[in-house]
């Protein structure tokens, strides 16, 4: 599986780094490929954007640390900053400012991309 995570909101290029770096670090997730995808460079742009992560979600069941994640890091986020996980057709964004459960947001991170129902 492979999902690409953007985010939107305030200084997202360099909280996208933050977050590559929190991912980077996560031992759940030392299997996974990560790979930084940077904006296309417009006029006046002093250097590239970074735009998005791509992520190789392998072997599978990895989904489960990658939402688990992404939750407690988004619950460490005090700027405005929403969430956005794609892979293939499925989609689900999280905005980080009404964050109150990392536990909620990686359950629907699950639902929604994984079809899997809560218990």
């Amino acid at each position: 599986m492979i999902a690409q995570i953007t985010l939107i909101g305030d200084e997202a290029g360099d909280e996208l780094r933050r977050l590559e770096q929190w991912l980077r670090k996560d031992e759940d997730l030392r299997h996974v490929t990560i790979v930084a995808e940077q904006a296309p460079v417009q006029d006046g742009d002093m250097g590239p954007v970074l735009d998005a992560l791509q992520l190789m979600l392998e072997p599978h069941g990895v989904l489960a640390a990658l939402a688990a994640s992404l939750g407690t890091w988004a619950g460490t986020r005090r700027r405005n900053v929403r969430v956005r996980v794609r892979s293939g057709d499925k989609e689900v964004e999280i905005d980080a400012s009404r964050l109150h459960d990392p536990d909620d947001v990686a359950a629907r991170i699950l639902r929604e991309m994984d079809g899997r129902r809560e218990s």
